[in-house]
C-alpha cells in the first residue's frame, strides 16, 4: 500500500492514551477485583477501547508467567476532553487506593488511532 492509497480515518470522538507505572511493591492483587469490576461497564460501552499491563523489560508477552512481571498499565479511552479522561483515570480503584498506580508518573495524552482494528494471535 502506498501513501496515496491510505486515507486517514476521521473521528467523532476523542481518544486518549493512558500510560501508568506502578508504585514500588504495588498491591495489585489486593485491588484487582475492584479494578476489573469498575472497568467492565466502560469496556462494554466502548469508553475503554483497549488496554492491558505493562511488563518488565526482561519479560516476553508469550511467557506463561508474564503477568507475574507487571510494572504498570496502559489503555486507550474515549472521552469528551482530557479533563474527563483524567476523571476516568482517577476513579479507578488502582488510582484511588494509592497502592497500585504511581499517581505522579501518569500520562494522559490525546491520541490519533490510525490503525482502527488490531487482532493478535
Amino acid at each position: 500500500m502506498s501513501q496515496a492509497d491510505w486515507t486517514p480515518p476521521t473521528f467523532k470522538n476523542n481518544y486518549f492514551l493512558v500510560y501508568i507505572s506502578d508504585v514500588p511493591n504495588a498491591q495489585r492483587s489486593k485491588h484487582q477485583e475492584a479494578h476489573l469490576t469498575h472497568n467492565l461497564s466502560m469496556i462494554q460501552n466502548g469508553t475503554i477501547k483497549a488496554g492491558g499491563a505493562l511488563l518488565a523489560p526482561t519479560s516476553k508477552t508469550s511467557d506463561p508467567d508474564a503477568l507475574k512481571n507487571v510494572t504498570g498499565s496502559w489503555f486507550v479511552l474515549r472521552a469528551e476532553n482530557i479533563e474527563k479522561a483524567w476523571d476516568i483515570v482517577k476513579q479507578d480503584p488502582f488510582y484511588a487506593s494509592g497502592e497500585v498506580w504511581d499517581q505522579e508518573r501518569i500520562t494522559v495524552t490525546p491520541a490519533y488511532t490510525a490503525i482502527q482494528e488490531v487482532k493478535f494471535d
